[in-house]
């Protein structure tokens, strides 16, 4: 009875959040404009745009843009995460202890890569205790690694929300799918989705086998993380502007890019452990490292989360340069 109030009160909780007012992230895009930005592709790739120039009006630059400069620069990743045009360069840096100041700073609730940080730290902690509990032979922790899974799906909603505003204010039909950022949230929130599927199924059908326990839980954990890994390369083509190894330590976008891909990386890996050996006993290649690898993916994610929390407040740390 515990397990199925805390996964109504967090349905309650994803309820709450979403009716929550998108003015502030409206207001960073600049879509209360009378005229929109006229974005035009600046860098781009067979895999996508990554960022577009803008010529900016001196009455409608941001407060952050000066006054002498002819342009502004969309990158993709700011584009999506509300975050208004550089002056120049390609992103802001940071030293470690200006990111910690940027962690620290107050954050606004009602926007929505607050809300998406959030539930990506809260999500993956609850991936990571069940994985404890199971490796510890505590208990099964399915319950957790439901609602968790509900938490990821929040996190890959907001994401998608964010990249969803932004094609419908911003981008004309042709860049919307020409639009790196679009296909980096849209297949990780497809994948989060088959992760419901798969961890609901665990969770209320822990004695299932044979046919069905193939299509609820093995083929949408193999899918879902497939389409992570997806997610996560278009992630580092977005922030390496077309090239999928680049390095940028002093940019949090690049760093919450490639821890991603770690913890996508490692989720692979549990599915692959998690391939079937015989589906009448619901047998799997390798149930212990499908449970370590599931745990050093969640651990990757809670890092994202709080990378990305940090993010949010980029902008307002003064100390940030543009590269």
């Amino acid at each position: 009875m515990k397990q199925r109030l805390l996964i109504i009160s967090a349905v309650q909780w994803l309820n709450a959040v979403m009716r929550m007012d998108d003015a502030p992230l409206l207001g960073a895009l600049n879509l209360k404009r009378e005229h929109p930005p006229n974005l035009q592709s600046h860098y781009s790739s067979p895999w996508g745009t990554t960022a577009w120039r803008e010529d900016v009006p001196v009455s409608d630059r941001p407060h952050h843009l000066e006054v002498h400069s002819p342009w502004g620069l969309w990158t993709s990743r700011r584009l999506r995460k509300g975050h208004g045009p550089l002056e120049q360069g390609k992103y802001r840096t940071l030293a470690p202890k200006h990111m910690v100041q940027a962690l620290l700073r107050g954050k606004d609730v009602h926007r929505l890569e607050v809300r998406t940080a959030l539930a990506f730290i809260i999500g993956p902690l609850l991936f990571v205790i069940s994985s404890v509990l199971l490796i510890n032979k505590l208990g099964s922790g399915a319950a957790l690694l439901a609602i968790g899974s509900v938490f990821f799906t929040a996190g890959g909603w907001f994401q998608l929300e964010q990249a969803l505003l932004v094609t419908r204010g911003l981008l004309n039909r042709k860049q919307r799918w020409r639009w790196c950022g679009i296909w980096c949230a849209l297949t990780q929130s497809i994948g989060t989705v088959l992760f419901n599927i798969e961890t609901f199924s665990t969770w209320g059908l822990p004695a299932l086998n044979g046919a069905p326990w193939l299509m609820l839980e093995v083929a949408p954990n193999i899918l879902g993380s497939v389409l992570f890994v997806i997610s996560a390369i278009f992630g580092l083509l977005e922030v390496g502007h077309g090239r999928l190894f680049v390095i940028q330590p002093h940019h949090l976008g690049w760093l919450v890019a490639v821890v991603n891909a770690l913890g996508c990386l490692w989720f692979m890996q549990a599915a692959i452990a998690a391939i079937p050996v015989d589906l009448s006993i619901a047998a799997v290649l390798d149930p212990q490292v499908a449970i370590r690898a599931t745990l050093l993916g969640a651990l990757a994610f809670t890092a994202v989360g709080v990378l990305s929390l940090a993010e949010c407040s980029d902008d307002e740390v003064k100390s940030s340069n543009c590269i």
